[in-house]
């Protein structure tokens, strides 16, 4: 999935690094961990303002998947637009740049439906975590066809979800993930295979390896080989003690 973005920040070189950031396939060179996220293609930059009326006109044309929005622009406030947003029944994630430090700011944010507040000077690492609740998020009312608990923990970030949040590699999401995992932990010590882990969760044995090879990877399983009678060895997972 990819997710159109609007970047709305004064200083051109916070705006190009946001830029680079979303849009090249390994980040910022030399910026982050190897834990920290490819982009992988995911986000693609629709416009970028430098101050309110260029922005407030921009979002009059088109109604990205998130805005990234500073907060002190060169003719207003960032909080009056997204007010203005709000307003209109604009849909668009917003997550604010500041380096205003005022409580007051942060609450009428949180008032206003920022979904993140994020202060100056950035850290990619904090940037990370925020676009990884995002595309959560995104995942969620893309998948679901119903609300649950587990669905609704994740939109509002109880502290069990907020501590998992990770950057997931392109074709593993967090609903999935956690679907397979929550199998073995149903099953206790059981070994699985991929087929059966698929069976399981209704879905194909290749996704289904996909996400069980990213949880031995993540130490949340480990592996054997299955020696059978007939054909070629398989192997079998089963959660970490």
């Amino acid at each position: 999935m990819t997710y159109s973005v609007v970047i709305i920040e004064d200083e051109v070189e916070v705006a190009q690094l946001l830029a680079q950031y979303l849009l090249l396939p390994n980040g910022v060179a030399g910026s982050q961990t190897p834990k920290q996220s490819l982009r992988q293609a995911q986000y693609q930059v629709v416009g970028i303002a430098g101050n309110l009326s260029t922005a407030t006109a921009l979002l009059h044309a088109i109604e990205p998947d998130l805005i990234l929005l500073d907060i002190h622009l060169p003719d207003g406030n960032g909080l009056d637009l997204l007010s203005d947003l709000r307003r209109r029944a604009i849909k668009s994630e917003v997550m604010l740049l500041t380096a205003a430090k005022e409580v007051e700011t942060l609450e009428k944010a949180m008032q206003l439906g920022a979904c993140d507040f994020l202060v100056k000077p950035l850290m990619l690492s904090r940037l990370d975590q925020a676009l990884a609740r995002f595309e959560s998020r995104q995942q969620c009312f893309s998948d679901a066809s119903e609300v649950t608990q587990s669905m609704v923990d994740t939109l509002f970030g109880s502290k069990q979800q907020t501590n998992t949040f990770i950057r997931l590699p392109k074709g593993v999401d967090q609903l999935t993930l956690q679907k397979i995992h929550n199998a073995f932990v149903e099953h206790g010590t059981t070994a699985f295979t991929a087929q059966q882990v698929g069976d399981l969760v209704g879905v194909s044995r290749s996704t289904a390896r996909r996400y069980l090879e990213y949880l031995l990877e993540s130490g949340k399983l480990t592996a054997d080989q299955s020696y059978g009678s007939i054909g070629r060895p398989e192997r079998c997972y089963k959660i970490t003690k």
